[in-house]
């Protein structure tokens, strides 16, 4: 109902409107003032200058006002969301299959040749927690048997739940479940509507995937339909055909009776009344109650008859005359008996093709969500239009684009000109907050170019009529943003911005412990803050989802694409190189490229060098000078090896000194302790800085792409043989991983750096995974990768996960012996901060 009254217009709450801006003005100039002035009434100069401010600054704050929509649009009034970081619900939404629910819903999805899905755990005898085993119900079409045989669908069923594995889970075994024949009987009343066999049809498409089929799709339309919102439907792993409910696949067993089966067939279209309905079994017994429970290997399936006689088991009525014959059917011709009949079955199975056809396209054509979201389009708008205020002034301030008149005196055209520069820095700072919020979009981005937090512009005379002739010679937009600059703490807008498109999701990115603990980026390490956290976010969505998710063991492992999701996470939130996940640590030292030697040797191998000097004092080396060019990369560490003290002591720019040799040339020292100064190599004089900061450079890289761990679930060296005797304790194999991190870089030969590592990991492992920390030298490290790739060659060799003969599984288990008994070995170097 419309009110029958205009609302009193308000007053601005935060004091940002006219009255508002203008009282609080005159407070502040009779504070600064009243000792000189006391006319502060309205026909004063300088109180019309002050009121001009105060509108200015409320078209500032209606724009500020916009949606947040109009923020960020483009021209077309669309959003580019994930520059943004900000996910559609179909991207931040789901998540990996958790339980056992979970797993169910991804394979019924995911697989159209599957019918029905459940899970159980494992419970053969001497296996450990988290293994489970699933078991399969095959499509199967009333006429036929699925296109697929039994081995391929394992096969299939296997390949997608390695692909989604979680950590410290697996499967121990996958069923392909018999199929048990059934086929209607009873006398229903029909109406006509529709054709008596196209009810036939349904009666039976609709029966058979009530006791077939356990997964109930439903489009994403009509659960938006029936009122179901985005955060429900959109609840666990994506499923992408639909909407699948949880409620089938949260059942230990399930009963087909002929209560179900009639509550299902009167609610079809053209059914009037269902006198009896029942099963019939191979033997042609009646069947009134099917009871299936979700750990035997035989499921019912309902089949069309394959006889027309059969057919009339299940018989359609018009009242008290059967259905199946047409109106006015006589008595069978004696040449062509049970004609009717069979016209009738062909007729059903028509039907029956055409119904399995749209269920099979269901089935097999996924959703297009990004129809069916609606994402904020915003309205675009110029915010950084900037219009003079003095445009709102009489004409006789001669500071509008009129101008002063050319007849008035220099005098006059002096005063307009001083009234136009005394408001410049007004319009200045009130043109620069247009642009600032033009510049939100960007701000408010994950944009990796941004080099600036607050935004300028440069006004000329289409803003400010007349304004450039009272800029200096020369005058370029660079000295209104050099001027900003010197105000913008670039580095700590930037990373608290960042860090609250972090909060929009939950993440606490770790800024203090990685200032403490970044040895290679000491001079930007705040910039490097504003890198990681835009890489974060670049994976927020694969992360977030994928937070438990394992490795696929099928895959190869060393290509870099297959890993768990905690080692990708925990890269980014530690600052490491992202190129050290699902890779070898040791590859870039270990392959020929370079030789990893002791200290010792390694002085050995530089006092071979030719006129090399010895006991080289600290004294006796001068301070580096910076080289002001920038130097190339280093192609090859010098003599092509490395040792413990030159990774740790090389990447910092003070350990560099010089040694003199004559005026031309010295040598390039490093200051390992505060006792050895280790001369690297003689150079021209010239190329001693350039060749430190390549050293420099050159070691930093070697340490990160050394910085990353593997993850050894205890759960895959489980017995996949007949043949294997251990002495272990069933704990071992259960929730438990070897984490596996070299010792040798420069930042985690730090303990508390060390510390930290295994902090992060804990907080990012599932609560159930128990981790066990080894810290590896080189050499190792060098040893566990190399059994480590063995296995996992043989591993992804097996055919399936279940226990057997044969010498691919027995290999298999003698290489997974080899890796326990590295881990036994390497106890001492084992850490026990986290244990339960």
């Amino acid at each position: 109902m419309t009110e029958d009254h205009i609302k009193r217009l308000q007053s601005d709450p935060d004091g940002l409107d006219f009255d508002g801006l203008r009282r609080k003005g005159i407070d502040l100039l009779q504070a600064l003032s009243r000792g000189q002035w006391t006319d502060y009434n309205l026909h004063d100069p300088g109180v019309t200058l002050l009121e001009l401010l105060c509108y200015g600054l409320t078209d500032l704050v209606y724009r500020t006002d916009f949606d947040v929509a109009d923020f960020l649009a483009g021209p077309e009034g669309d959003i580019a969301f994930r520059q943004q970081a900000l996910f559609p619900p179909q991207d931040i939404f789901p998540n990996q299959p958790v339980t056992d629910i979970d797993f169910c819903k991804l394979i019924y999805d995911k697989l159209a040749s599957v019918d029905d899905v459940w899970i159980n755990s494992s419970q053969r005898k001497g296996m450990a927690n988290g293994l489970f085993s699933v078991y399969i119900k095959p499509r199967r079409s009333l006429f036929h048997a699925g296109e697929l045989s039994d081995e391929e669908l394992r096969k299939k069923v296997i390949s997608l739940l390695s692909e989604h594995r979680n950590l410290c889970r697996d499967v121990d075994q996958v069923y392909v479940v018999r199929s048990e024949p059934y086929t209607l009987g009873g006398d229903i009343e029909i109406d006509d509507s529709r054709p008596a066999a196209e009810i036939y049809a349904d009666i039976y498409f609709r029966c058979a995937k009530l006791i077939s089929s356990g997964g109930q799709v439903t489009r994403f339309e009509e659960a938006l339909a029936q009122g179901m919102s985005w955060e429900s439907m959109l609840e666990g792993p994506l499923t992408y055909h639909g909407y699948i409910k949880d409620n089938h696949f949260a059942q230990s067993n399930y009963e087909i009776d002929s209560i179900r089966l009639i509550t299902l067939v009167r609610h079809i279209r053209g059914v009037k009344q269902v006198k009896k309905l029942f099963l019939i079994d191979t033997q042609g017994n009646a069947i009134e109650q099917i009871r299936l429970a979700q750990s035997g290997d035989v499921c019912p399936v309902l089949a069309f008859p394959s006889t027309p006689a059969a057919t009339q088991s299940l018989r359609l009525m018009h009242g008290k005359s059967a259905g199946q014959l047409p109106v006015g059917a006589q008595d069978e011709d004696p040449q062509m008996p049970n004609r009717h009949t069979v016209q009738f079955r062909e007729q059903v199975a028509l039907y029956l093709r055409k119904l399995e056809f749209e269920h099979d396209a269901f089935r097999n054509n996924e959703g297009n969500l990004e129809r069916l979201i609606k994402l904020p389009q915003g309205q675009y708008r110029t915010l950084g239009e900037y219009s003079s205020i003095g445009e709102h002034t009489p004409d006789i301030y001669g500071i509008n684009h009129y101008g002063v008149p050319k007849s008035d005196p220099p005098e006059v055209h002096a005063r307009a000109r001083q009234l136009k520069a005394y408001l410049y820095p007004f319009e200045q700072m009130m043109a620069n907050y247009l642009a600032s919020l033009q510049g939100l979009k960007e701000l408010y981005s994950i944009s990796d170019t941004l080099d600036k937090t607050y935004f300028a512009q440069f006004l000329r005379d289409s803003e400010v009529p007349n304004l450039e002739i009272l800029y200096q010679e020369n005058a370029t937009p660079g000295e209104v943003d050099a001027v900003l600059h010197e105000q913008d703490t670039f580095t700590d807008r930037r990373n608290r911005v960042l860090d609250s498109l972090l909060a929009m999701y939950g993440e606490v990115f770790p800024a203090d412990r990685m200032r403490r603990y970044d040895v290679y980026h000491t001079e930007d390490v705040d910039k490097h803050l504003i890198r990681c956290k835009i890489r974060l976010l670049h994976h927020l969505c694969q992360l977030s989802a994928d937070r438990g998710n394992a490795m696929n063991v099928q895959a190869a492992y060393w290509t870099g694409d297959n890993y768990a999701a905690i080692q990708h996470r925990v890269q980014l939130l530690s600052g490491a190189s992202e190129g050290a996940v699902g890779r070898s640590l040791i590859a870039g030292l270990g392959e020929g490229k370079l030789e990893f030697i002791s200290n010792a040797r390694y002085k050995k191998r530089l006092e071979q060098l030719a006129d090399y000097p010895q006991e080289v004092r600290y004294e006796q080396t001068m301070a580096l000078v910076r080289s002001v060019a920038v130097p190339g990369a280093m192609t090859d560490v010098p003599h092509g090896v490395v040792c413990p003290s030159l990774m740790l002591a090389g990447i910092h720019r003070e350990n560099y000194r010089v040694l003199p040799v004559g005026e031309k040339q010295g040598w390039l020292c490093l200051n390992v302790d505060d006792e050895h100064c280790w001369p690297i190599m003689l150079l021209p004089t010239d190329e001693l800085a350039g060749a430190a900061q390549q050293l420099q450079n050159k070691l930093i890289a070697l340490s990160q792409t050394c910085e990353g761990f593997h993850l050894l679930e205890h759960v895959l060296l489980r017995p996949r043989g007949n043949k294997v005797s251990r002495t272990i304790s069933e704990d071992f194999y259960a929730h438990r991983i070897s984490v596996i991190l070299p010792v040798f870089t420069a930042r985690f030969t730090d303990p508390g750096c060390r510390a930290w590592m295994e902090l992060l990991i804990v907080q990012n492992l599932p609560a159930h995974v128990l981790p066990e920390f080894y810290w590896l030298d080189f050499a190792l490290l060098a040893q566990f990768e190399l059994r480590y790739r063995n296995w996992l060659e043989l591993l992804s060799g097996l055919s399936g996960p279940s226990v057997g003969a044969g010498e691919a599984a027995e290999q298999t288990d003698i290489a997974a012996d080899q890796l326990i008994e590295f881990l036994r070995k390497s106890s001492q170097q084992h850490s026990h901060r986290y244990w339960l």
